[in-house]
């Protein structure tokens, strides 16, 4: 059994794997972005999007996941990261559900998965982003490599607005179905008149 980091002796290997969580690393603009694997359900490779219109600007488009429609939204553009300049060799798609939606957040490239201690987490920030770090766990720092914003990906993510956008989407079909229906029946009474 090989442990990637230091190892500390005396403890067991269900301690270190407590005190040690995996996280997924992946990379937006020029900085990496860590969330915890356990809230990914899956990372594919970026698959067509078929575009809805009157989605907000952030929303890519529907994507077919094993013949499941799937959300996707542009993860830089929800965050407000810039988008100038977009450089993406290997976009990638990390899948994730919040409730019952299943939701797919693109992101420039996945780097790779790595275990960080408690010990390498800073969780007070002392800069506030617009006043809202709630999304935010904190900040994984090394002796060897960059910092790593740690994210609430589901918390980052927000979907109210789209909850709403699919809701006036269904509302305004079901009116549709119930205007045609009204005026089927009125053109049914009309002939029977």
């Amino acid at each position: 059994m090989s442990y990637s980091g230091t190892i500390e002796l005396g403890m067991s290997d269900a301690e270190v794997k407590a005190k040690n969580k995996k996280y997924l690393i992946f990379r937006l603009h020029e900085n990496q972005y860590g969330v915890l694997l356990s809230d990914v359900k899956e990372v594919i490779g970026l698959p067509t999007c078929t575009y809805v219109p009157g989605a907000p600007a952030y929303f890519l488009g529907l994507i077919n996941l094993r013949g499941k429609v799937v959300s996707a939204i542009d993860l830089r553009m929800k965050m407000g990261i810039s988008t100038d300049s977009r450089e993406t060799k290997r976009p990638a798609v990390i899948i994730i559900e919040i409730g019952e939606i299943t939701l797919g957040c693109v992101v420039d490239s996945i780097n790779e998965v790595i275990s960080i201690s408690k010990e390498q987490i800073n969780e007070q920030l002392e800069v506030s982003v617009n006043g809202d770090n709630r999304f935010i766990n904190g900040i994984a720092h090394f002796k060897d490599r960059s910092m790593i914003l740690l994210l609430d990906l589901k918390r980052a993510v927000d979907v109210s607005d789209l909850i709403s956008y699919n809701t006036k989407g269904k509302e305004l079909a079901a009116a549709k179905v119930a205007a045609a229906a009204s005026a089927d029946d009125v053109d049914l009474q009309q002939e029977a008149a």
